[in-house]
Order: C-alpha cells, then structure tokens, then sequence
C-alpha cells in the first residue's frame, strides 16, 4: 500500500496529537491505576515512532518485569499494531531477555539495564535516573503527569531509529 506524501503527513500529524493528547492528560483521581493505564498508552504510543532493525519481523516482543506495576495495562496492548507490526506483551520469569524487542523494567536500575541492553532492544523505565542509566524511554512522574524522557545515545547503541517528532516532544533528551 502506497501513501501520498500528504496522506503520510496527516498521518502523522494525528499520531502526534493522539501522543500529545496522551501525554497532557492529567487523570482526575491520582489513583496508581489512572497513573498505570496513563504509562502504559504512552509507552504504546512511543512504540509507534521507533523503527527497529529490518531483520526484526512482523511481530514487537515486548516483555514486562513480572514486579512491574503497569503489567496488567501494558498486557492490554497484546495483539494490537504499533505502525506496521503486531505487538505481542509477555510477562518475564527472571532475567532472560531472550528474544524481547522491547523490555519495561518498571524502576530498573543500572545492573539491570545493563543486562537487558542489546541490539535491537528498546528499554523502557520510570523515574528520572532510567535513561541516565542506560535506558532508552523514560517515563517520568510529576504529581499526575507523566512525561517521557529519551537517550538518544542508547538508541544508536541498540541500533533503533527514534523519529524526530517524537524527539521534540520529549521533555529531557540526552544525546
């Protein structure tokens, strides 16, 4: 299928509102599950503008710490298409990475980053130390707001191509 370069841009002229609109949002009640639900439509959302290496196939593994308290939201987003793959979310027993294209570790810390590091890999975080740690997306609380912050530096790493639209929309990007 073929799009017109004015389809493409109107394209992605809604894709960044949707991602704006979703990152703006401010739940009503600052319950954890409104924070968990709100996490877990950015990280989808995010997905869509990264490009992973040609020799990834059809289908986004994305694997979930088992501790990860936006497990049972980022499950949600199993079956569904971020671009032009399929997104299939599964639960991590342990500390094997194998065959993960995405990894969120939820408060991952520097030994853990390191260890899930990879090409290919996308390693998604909270808290404002994730991607001074190695990670690659991390989502950062402010009362009940949640805002995502890039390393641009462990995208190149990892071999992962981060469109500039979403770059501009980071709050904190590291290079």
């Amino acid at each position: 299928m073929s799009y017109s370069p004015l389809s493409t841009k109107l394209r992605a002229a809604g894709l960044i509102a949707a991602l704006v609109s979703t990152i703006v949002s401010t739940p009503t009640a600052a319950q954890s599950s409104d924070v968990n639900q709100l996490r877990a439509a950015i990280v989808f959302n995010v997905l869509r503008f990264v490009d992973f290496p040609a020799d990834k196939g059809a289908t986004i593994e994305f694997c979930v710490a088992s501790d990860s308290g936006e497990s049972a939201a980022l499950r949600s987003f199993s079956g569904r298409r971020a671009g032009t793959r399929l997104v299939s979310v599964r639960t991590l027993r342990g500390s094997s990475y194998s065959g993960c294209d995405v990894v969120y570790l939820g408060s991952g810390y520097r030994d853990e980053i390191q260890r899930a590091s990879a090409r290919g890999r996308l390693l998604i975080g909270n808290g404002r130390n994730f991607i001074t740690n190695g990670g690659t997306v991390g989502l950062v609380q402010s009362g009940g707001q949640v805002r995502f912050q890039l390393n641009l530096k462990a995208a190149a790493d990892s071999q992962l191509s981060i469109s500039s639209r979403l770059i501009r929309l980071a709050s904190k990007v590291t290079r």
